[in-house]
């Protein structure tokens, strides 16, 4: 029964395609139910012109926008009595879901974001790489990739409104490093055109001077660098905007570190405890571990703990540097950083580690990795840079599902508040995940009731079905 009711869809959809009413590949791209890879996939293949136009008519386009340019498109505003907020963790997670609750709730919205940085300058967040694009390493599109990426994007476009020099780049590129990566690569740029464009070994070689080059993908039309800190500093001003507007607040609260071990509870834990706030969201990631707002083992969440450890670069500009100042994926990263306006430097962040044992790598351990697996696509850089420093950050990483590494998101049984969310296990994908499962979480939190992201994530509880 439900075959013959997709079938009956996919003909009205062709029907309508063919008489010029709506593009096929969007019915599939808004369905909550059927929404995902397979079925993207397909339509995209089979009419990629159109998908082309649409997206080249708007990097953002699954979604309607209101006046004040927030996302209208499933849900509704909540009447949600969830008025008075506690973010633990003012990363990309914590700021997706403030930006969200702001922006669906009817009612005025009172957020307080504990962190123990001001924004931008604490957590992994702070030090990721800053690349965005919907696609695995191996070019296949991730779960949600399309949806994930519109809604990003929509929070960066929110974000450049304040710190217009968070977006670094409009593009990026991914170099294939074999003969499967090369025909994964051109699979991907046939599947994908509007987002993806085949470069041969020549392309490569006259674009960056790399002699060895197998080809790689050009990835544009909402792929992107942005630089994570600005881009933060400018969603918070964007929060404090919508606040305003609702009658509400956002406020940003540092909080201390530990001291030591020996100390029974943390300053965030005595916070939480006095039970002040309707609603407390988790959303720290290693944090609300190093902190004992959870416990791994305890809770038994399927997640781990990862060390990226990434290394900042100079190189004088009239230095003889053939490699253009772009962002490359080729198994690690490289990828530019801001530079001021009177600087007679370009500037570059190479990363990053993944480490899993306690003690971390050396610095010279460090820069050997990172020049081992990228000095053949960047020997100007290493040849005539200068190391500024590196920089440390350490993601709880989920464990690996059939959708890959997910975010867990959802309602948390916790001894510190009897109303606890958590947002976590975002790791490298970040940027991707973190607008689309803010958004939902959001909406979650204002309806009090967890099942309302179904409509979206079927599995989303995946993570408590693991315990």
């Amino acid at each position: 029964m439900m075959y013959s009711k997709l079938l009956v869809i996919i003909s009205l959809a062709r029907t309508l395609l063919c008489k010029g009413m709506i593009p096929i590949c969007n019915i599939f791209r808004g369905s909550g139910r059927w929404r995902g890879t397979a079925f993207v996939t397909y339509h995209h293949n089979y009419n990629s012109k159109i998908c082309k136009s649409l997206h080249q008519t708007s990097s953002y386009s699954l979604f309607s926008r209101k006046r004040d340019g927030s996302i209208d498109d499933i849900k509704t505003s909540s009447s949600s009595s969830m008025t008075n907020v506690a973010i633990v963790g003012g990363g990309l997670a914590g700021l997706s879901t403030a930006y969200h609750l702001l922006d669906i709730s009817s009612n005025p919205m009172h957020i307080t974001i504990f962190d123990k940085q001001k924004v931008g300058e604490g957590g992994a967040s702070s030090v990721a790489g800053g690349l965005i694009h919907p696609f695995s390493p191996r070019g296949k599109l991730i779960h949600f990739g399309l949806m994930a990426l519109d809604t990003s994007n929509h929070l960066i476009q929110m974000a450049a409104k304040h710190q217009p020099q968070c977006i670094v780049r409009s593009n990026l590129y991914r170099l294939a490093l074999n003969d499967k990566h090369v025909t994964q690569l051109q699979q991907t740029a046939e599947m994908y055109p509007e987002l993806a464009t085949w470069m041969s070994s020549e392309d490569i070689k006259v674009k960056f001077d790399i002699e060895e080059s197998m080809g790689g993908i050009f990835l544009h039309n909402g792929c992107k660098v942005i630089h994570v800190p600005t881009y933060l500093q400018g969603l918070l001003k964007e929060c404090e905007i919508k606040a305003k507007l609702i009658n509400g607040s956002i406020n940003w609260k540092l909080i201390a570190a530990p001291v030591d071990d020996t100390k029974k509870t943390s300053e965030m834990e005595d916070i939480l405890n006095n039970k002040q706030y309707d609603v407390v969201i988790l959303s720290a990631g290693a944090n609300i571990i190093q902190d004992n707002l959870i416990n791994i083992k305890e809770d038994k969440l399927p997640v781990q703990l990862v060390r990226g450890q990434s290394i900042e670069m100079s190189i004088e500009n009239e230095a003889d540097n053939k490699t253009p100042n772009e962002a490359l994926l080729c198994g690690k990263y490289i990828s530019p950083l801001p530079t001021a306006n009177d600087s007679t430097h370009d500037r570059v962040v190479i990363g990053a580690t993944h480490e899993f044992k306690d003690d971390p790598l050396t610095p010279k351990e460090v820069v050997d990795e990172l020049k081992s697996r990228t000095n053949e696509f960047a020997k100007d850089i290493w040849q005539n840079g200068k190391v500024d420093r590196l920089t440390t950050g350490i993601r709880m990483q989920s464990n690996r599902g059939k959708y890959g590494r997910m975010p867990i998101i959802g309602r948390f049984n916790s001894s510190h508040h009897n109303n606890s969310w958590i947002f976590t296990g975002l790791s490298s994908r970040g940027l991707i995940y973190h607008g689309i499962f803010g958004k939902w979480l959001a909406n979650a939190v204002l309806h009090d009731d967890e099942a309302v992201i179904k409509d979206d994530f079927t599995d989303y509880d995946w993570w408590k079905r693991k315990k």
